[in-house]
């Protein structure tokens, strides 16, 4: 009779095993995999729902964290995508007859300017402004830099050789940065030493 309960004495609860569902949606929503984490919260939510199993707190949890990161990550994306492009060289119109140690990609670069007596592969030879506030798109970009090639002539000296022509235009992104800018390039595959300028 020493192992039955007195009268008026609490009985010991049993707490119902934790699913594994729960702890791993936890997991999941630390370390940032919410899509994995929200599908293992839902198993797990569904689970505790008849009281036999544990970890509803953590599947919950699991979703707050969840939700944490994707509205972090939906705010750097937007972020990214409104942010006005600032990568060199559309920041500032640069002057005919600078010259750039090397060949630009995608922007000039201010600090990749050189004096054209030096070493250099790349030299503005004209710059069109484009009128308007609204991206004129590549047909009405294509009419500037067409005219890329008769601008060299009459910037070059005659005996200028070994120079191809290039253009840097404003994308639609660089737009919305105040470039308005067509930017002509006598460039060369190798360095060179003086202007093109006749």
């Amino acid at each position: 009779m020493n192992d039955q309960l007195s009268v008026g004495q609490p009985q010991q609860s049993i707490r119902p095993p934790t699913t594994a569902w729960a702890i791993a949606a936890l997991i999941f929503g630390i370390i940032g995999a919410a899509l994995v984490s929200i599908v293992c919260a839902a198993i797990a939510l569904a689970k505790t729902r008849t009281g036999q199993v544990g970890g509803r707190g953590l599947a919950i949890t699991g979703l707050i964290l969840s939700g944490t990161w994707i509205v972090v990550g939906v705010i750097a994306v937007a972020v990214f995508v409104l942010l006005p492009d600032d990568s060199p060289g559309n920041r500032y119109p640069p002057a005919v007859g600078t010259c750039y140690a090397s060949e630009p990609d995608d922007g000039l670069d201010e600090s990749d300017e050189v004096a054209c007596d030096q070493p250099h592969r790349a030299e503005v030879f004209a710059v069109f402004t484009v009128p308007g506030d609204t991206y004129p798109g590549d047909d009405v970009l294509e009419k500037y830099t067409s005219r890329c090639s008769s601008e060299f002539a009459k910037y070059a000296a005659e005996d200028a050789a070994g120079f191809d022509i290039d253009d840097l235009r404003p994308t639609r992104e660089t737009w919305s940065s105040s470039d308005r800018t067509v930017k002509c390039l006598a460039v060369t595959q190798d360095p060179v030493t003086g202007s093109a300028q006749g």
